[in-house]
């Protein structure tokens, strides 16, 4: 059934808005994993190992609360003329963590990851002396708790546990999201950078008597990361004397400097990375040239891409065929096996072909939270774990199925058929225990079901045919995978005052419509929120340049604007990714801005 919009907009508009901006990370998950259940996830893995799948934990939101707000750090010190000026920055209240506000756990990452996140972000790492004014800001100043490494292993992550759980004891009774620091040396930006490679450079761990116990060092490699490091964030954004300006712009300033840095001007602001991990969003438009990903794991055979008529809707004319020419299962995932919540959708032609029913007949369709290697609905030898919207070639049967220990059940409570040939854009929603099915923008189905907790996702095809030539494979387009409810909207200003509306993680070309007032108090009770506006109005919005309020996203799932303003506005938007069939809706946390 279509979604109430009235209903929708009314419940976004509860969430409120915020001027300050967090880390612009999805919301955490229905099925995300508690911070003390990372522990045996992680055990035992290799450094590399570890770190992909902190990558992935990160990407998809699992992040306390607590952590993904900025705390404000304001400073006034001479700079190298000997004005006395003052600079602004914000900073992660605490290291970064994994888990909920209940049960975390600050996780020791290696310089590599930390950077790879900070870019994600729009972050940088710290300098020394922004530790020291760090320190000297937080209200919570902890002693710091160590383990003897002539007798404890302290790169396990059992030994980060166990410390994360010290530092615990040691904060109890201080709040959340305080300001807080000693628990850990901080992972720096130095200029030593510049004149050492393949090296983590580590500072901090400040006693109480406001005496760092570790020097600056550049002596571990770069691989290296033991229970005392921390990764802590800061936005790049930063005030001086109320101009905007970056952390790397005041640290390479001849003049400005001294600000955020006690070793003088330097460039060498960041860690190489090489290019991370693919994590969510997943988008692939199967273009001439091939496969977009670099991910794709095939079950049996590399998937093809075919010149394709008819095209898909909002394709190029080219499609993925994955088929496994013997016969039998084939299929194309990615994500990680341990991804919990997901979204997968396609677009899958669906070639009816009744004649063909004597001799058997093709399954086609996407999957999620597959736990058999894209064995889909099961091979030869090994029985299919998954969920899967998928449609059978001979009597146009659509299956919300859920594939579990060699028995395939269509979670639908009486069978629907598509008896034509056509593109069809299926969907699978999974939070938690609540799924969703969609085809074509239409929900088909709504249930709860707990078999599957996590797994990969994909597209798979099944063959039944007594001929083989007969089959054609799963033909898709237009493959999109990312967390639930990740639409990310951002307003901020640049240097010259602009505004910048900066929205993320839409579905690739679905329609964006983006709603905003400028009238203080207003939002979200005003105009369009849990209102229908009048005809004129909406025309006055949506005609009105530049294109603020709606478009398409494009094919990485963003829509981005710069435009001038006037100061002293309080903006107050959210941005609304629909369906091209318009109707299933999802809503960015709103977001506000006072324009400078």
């Amino acid at each position: 059934m279509p979604r109430n919009w009235v209903a929708i907009l009314a419940t976004i508009g509860a969430l409120g808005c915020s001027t300050a901006q967090g880390l612009r990370l999805p919301p955490r998950g229905a099925g995300a994993r508690a911070g003390s259940a990372m522990l045996p996830l992680i055990r035992g893995l290799t450094v590399q190992e570890r770190e992909a799948l902190l990558w992935q934990e990160f990407a998809a939101g699992n992040v306390p609360a607590f952590v993904r707000e900025f705390v404000p750090v304001v400073v006034r010190r001479p700079d190298t003329t000997g004005r006395v000026r003052e600079i602004r920055y914000e900073v992660l209240p605490d290291y970064l963590a994994f888990g909920s506000d209940q049960d975390f756990f600050r996780m020791p990452m290696t310089p590599t990851l930390g950077q790879q996140i900070a870019d994600l972000l729009d972050c940088s790492l710290p300098t020394r002396r922004m530790v020291d004014d760090i320190w000297a800001a937080a209200p919570v100043q902890l002693q710091p708790t160590f383990f003897d490494p002539n007798v404890y292993d302290i790169v396990s992550p059992d030994i980060f546990w166990q410390h994360h759980q010290r530092v615990e004891v040691l904060r109890a009774g201080r709040p959340l999201g305080a300001l807080t620091a000693g628990t850990k040396k901080d992972v720096v930006i130095t200029a030593r950078l510049a004149s050492v490679s393949n090296r983590v450079a580590i500072y901090g761990w400040h006693r109480t008597n406001g005496q760092p116990i570790q020097p600056l060092y550049t002596g571990h490699v770069d691989w290296y990361a033991d229970y005392s490091h921390g990764i802590r964030l800061v936005r790049n954004r930063v005030l001086v004397d109320g101009q905007r300006m970056t952390v790397a712009q005041v640290l390479a300033h001849p003049i400005l400097h001294p600000l955020l840095s006690d070793e003088g001007a330097f460039t060498s602001s960041r860690y190489p990375t090489p290019t991370p991990d693919e994590t969510f969003p997943f988008h692939d438009a199967f273009p001439s040239s091939g496969p977009q990903l670099g991910s794709w794991r095939a079950k049996f055979t590399a998937p093809q891409v075919v010149n394709f008529t008819p095209p898909a809707p909002g394709g190029d004319g080219y499609a993925v065929v994955v088929q496994d020419p013997r016969g039998g299962t084939d299929s194309l995932r990615c994500g990680a096996p341990t991804t919990t919540d997901q979204v997968v959708q396609a677009e899958v032609y669906c070639d009816y072909r009744p004649g063909l029913a004597a001799d058997g007949f093709e399954r086609v369709g996407v999957f999620a939270r597959d736990r058999a290697a894209g064995a889909f609905d099961g091979t030869l030898s090994q029985a299919g774990a998954c969920y899967a919207l998928c449609w059978d070639s001979h009597d146009g049967r659509l299956w919300c199925m859920r594939a579990a220990g060699g028995s395939l059940t269509d979670l639908l409570p009486a069978p629907l058929h598509l008896r034509t040939s056509a593109w069809h854009r299926f969907r699978i929603e999974a939070r938690g225990a609540q799924l969703r099915f969609l085809v074509d923008g239409q929900e088909i189905l709504a249930t709860t079901d707990a078999t599957h907790a996590q797994g990969e996702c994909g597209l798979g095809h099944h063959e039944f045919f007594a001929t083989n030539s007969n089959a054609r494979g799963t033909q898709a387009d237009n493959f999109f995978a990312d967390v639930p409810d990740a639409l990310d909207l951002a307003l901020d200003q640049d240097t010259s005052g602009r505004l910048v509306i900066e929205t993320r993680r839409g579905v690739p070309f679905d329609l964006y419509f983006r709603p905003i007032t400028v009238v203080p108090g207003a939002f979200p009770d005003g105009w369009f929120y849990g209102l229908d506006p009048a005809a004129g109005d909406l025309a006055a919005q949506l005609g009105s340049p530049p294109p603020l309020f709606v478009g398409l996203f494009d094919a990485r799932g963003r829509a981005d604007l710069t435009l001038p303003v006037p100061p002293g506005l309080d903006l107050q938007m959210v941005a609304l990714d629909l369906d091209r069939s318009i109707e299933p809706l999802s809503a960015s946390r709103p977001a506000a801005l006072r324009t400078r």
